[in-house]
């Protein structure tokens, strides 16, 4: 393992962390919520988690998506660094939701693989 890189590590850890999950969107859902808490909610934010908690609110995952994604890439209010993170993982939830509910065409099948290494230091680099 000491000849992969950084990313590929990060990589492996993650699909190991995700594949180890019960209830996978529950549980993106709840990373989710740690990383938001003691901030200034958004309502996209709340969106992904209410989302995370309702599997009859799953196959809205794509909308909740593009939401979320249509903010984050505003260039009227970008995002702070510590923001970013937060909706990265807002629209890995409702991939996770979207993929879980069946719905097509499906987000990338690793989406769950990446929760745990967006949290990482260099999460973000790859």
């Amino acid at each position: 393992m000491a000849d992969l890189s950084l990313n590929e590590r990060l990589y492996i850890w993650g699909r190991n962390l995700f594949q180890h999950q019960q209830e996978p969107v529950a549980w993106a859902g709840s990373v989710l919520a740690a990383a938001a808490r003691r901030r200034e909610q958004s309502p996209e934010i709340d969106e992904a988690l209410n989302l995370a908690e309702r599997e009859d609110h799953w196959p809205r995952g794509r909308e909740v998506f593009d939401r979320i994604r249509q903010r984050s890439l505003s260039k009227e209010a970008p995002l702070a660094e510590e923001d970013a993170l937060r909706f990265a993982l807002a629209e890995l939830v409702a991939k996770l939701a979207h993929n879980a509910a069946g719905q097509r065409p499906p987000f990338d099948h690793d989406s769950g693989w990446r929760v745990g290494p967006t949290l990482s230091p260099r999460g973000g680099d790859g």
